[in-house]
């Protein structure tokens, strides 16, 4: 069975690769997956095709590569979905952890502490003793039950110890007026989308849930210095390919895409973006994903969150 493997990747690919994205073309996400793609081109022997294909939470583009043929000619550009929907889902036809295996990250961005102007706080430690006056009273705004931002704005409450209202939109555009007008208080989001109302005052960052600060933003203090050390949290894009793909596959897709997220031109492009170029071992993203898996869970459980 090895000779077969080795001898399968010695030919592989000798015909395009698809990589379905989980999400609609057009945005941060589309953009960085193309760019990796590109840059594999110069030394990957096939062209590699990007289709998106949205909907279900991400579920159609992981569940279409978990039941593809295991042979490294379907990939799928996962995000945390990969690790929340197992829990988040109870009638999936698929194990996005067990029928995916992961190839490497291509970047990590961190969520932004965003709080409204009408708030009297600037720092972590005095919205947590804002919060903890008002029990309950503060509304928290995400861009949907059992997204990222939900999923981590639980975890803040969790290690804090506070009490909030959880209120999802359908979108950070929905979110936006909102907050400016105080109707929600604060939201965990990426880096950008805010910019202009940050700008104007009208929304403070007061922190990043990073383990370290960015150097994208570097005044800006973390989540886990400001008062709860060890909070970590975050979006992320990375590769995935269908679980049984031959190792010496996995070997050389993980080779090309390392590869690629390191070139300095990429590597500058993607900070560029107010992310942290990723690039990981075949290794260290199996333990990254399974340790992803555990933390998402247990917020779901907290949250009480479904999507069935």
């Amino acid at each position: 069975m090895l000779s077969i493997g080795t001898a399968f990747a010695q030919s592989y690919p000798d015909k395009p690769v698809r990589l379905l994205l989980t999400f609609a073309a057009g945005g941060q996400a589309d953009i960085l997956a193309r760019s990796v793609t590109e840059k594999m081109r110069a030394s990957f022997p096939q062209p590699i095709l990007v289709e998106a294909r949205p909907g279900a939470g991400g579920n159609l583009a992981m569940e279409a590569t978990a039941k593809a043929p295991p042979d490294g000619y379907t990939l799928v550009f996962g995000t945390p979905a990969v690790a929340i929907n197992g829990a988040l889902y109870k009638k999936l036809s698929y194990d996005p952890v067990k029928d995916l295996v992961p190839l490497s990250l291509a970047a990590w961005g961190p969520y932004i502490v965003y709080v409204s102007g009408t708030v009297p706080v600037n720092n972590v430690a005095e919205l947590i003793a804002y919060a903890k006056a008002r029990p309950g009273k503060l509304n928290y705004a995400s861009v949907g039950v059992g997204s990222g931002t939900h999923l981590a704005a639980v975890l803040f409450t969790l290690a804090a110890g506070v009490e909030m209202t959880h209120v999802p939109y359908k979108g950070i555009q929905q979110v936006a007026p909102d907050l400016v007008s105080g109707e929600v208080q604060f939201t965990f989001n990426a880096y950008g989308p805010l910019a202009q109302f940050v700008q104007s005052g009208r929304v403070k960052m007061i922190a990043t849930t990073a383990s370290r600060r960015i150097p994208s933003l570097p005044e800006l203090p973390t989540i886990a210095e400001s008062g709860l050390p060890g909070f970590e949290a975050g979006g992320w894009y990375g590769f995935f390919a269908t679980a049984g793909t031959p190792r010496p596959v996995l070997e050389k897709l993980n080779a090309e895409i390392v590869r690629a997220v390191s070139s300095p031109d990429l590597s500058a492009k993607i900070e560029g973006m107010g992310l942290v170029p990723s690039p990981q071992s075949l290794e260290e993203a199996a333990r990254f994903v399974a340790a992803e898996q555990e933390k998402w869970s247990r917020a779901v459980k907290a949250a009480g969150a479904s999507a069935d």
